[in-house]
């Protein structure tokens, strides 16, 4: 999380950056805004090896565990206001994950979330995979990656979860109060399930990174963070690390 917002200085002068990254151990990222605070609990997540983290962006709850996590950090106004940008990330993944054989449905072009500095109410408690919305990628009605876009002061931090296999269901586990009555399905779907088999890593990555250099039509540079990105990371860091942050809500 520290280096996906220490990214958006370098973004600030005109760099692109897309990342891919996995979590270990297991952790359960809240929205920049949800409210957390007595409605999951920390021992519970604790006892079940899961770490736990607040987001820069907006949106709901996840669960990182066998999934990849995605980032795309730009300039604000490259590619157009946030629902264009938003619908076009969108885009360029669908066109990686079409390259290993994921059936996707059409990218809707609706009302998408934002993370960023406007008044908005405050997400429920529940799974972010829980509900599709309007522009997110899915598959047969169901959540495939789920995304949230955060702007300031002139770059954009855009990212998100594409499932490998659905894990969302243990989210309810961690809740103090779980919702009464009959466990609700997940409303996700995850490559696994759709494909029969997990496609291997380095394919799975190269397919994704393809479908962006399409989309927006660019070469990709494989690439680490340069000394002054680690450097503004290392110092976001104790934030994302501070449970003042992370139960702030």
């Amino acid at each position: 999380m520290a280096l996906d917002e220490a990214l958006m200085a370098s973004a600030r002068q005109g760099v692109v950056t897309l990342r891919f990254y996995g979590w270990s151990p297991p952790c359960l990222s809240f929205g920049r805004n949800q409210v957390a605070r007595g409605r999951y609990d920390p021992e519970a997540a604790k006892g079940r090896g899961i770490d736990v983290v607040r987001r820069p962006t907006g949106g709901r709850a996840v669960l990182h565990r066998r999934e990849i996590t995605y980032s795309v950090t730009a300039p604000a106004g490259l590619w157009g206001g946030l629902r264009e940008c938003y619908r076009r990330i969108n885009r360029g993944l669908a066109r990686g994950l079409a390259e290993v054989g994921v059936p996707l449905d059409s990218v809707a072009s609706a009302e998408t979330r934002s993370g960023g500095t406007n008044a908005a109410p405050l997400p429920p408690a529940r799974a972010c995979f829980r509900d599709p919305l309007p522009g997110e990628l899915t598959s047969g009605g169901r959540k495939l990656v789920g995304s949230a876009q955060w702007r300031v002061e002139g770059a954009l931090l855009q990212h998100g979860s594409i499932l490998i296999h659905d894990d969302q269901p243990q989210v309810d586990a961690l809740l103090l109060m779980p919702p009464p009555g009959e466990p609700l399905p997940s409303g996700a779907c995850s490559i696994s399930e759709l494909l029969g088999r997990v496609p291997p890593s380095e394919e799975m990555l190269s397919a994704l990174a393809a479908g962006f250099a399409e989309e927006f039509e660019v070469r990709l540079e494989p690439g680490e963070p340069d000394l002054l990105e680690r450097r503004a990371a290392r110092s976001l860091e104790a934030r994302y690390l501070d449970p003042g942050w992370t139960w702030r809500r």
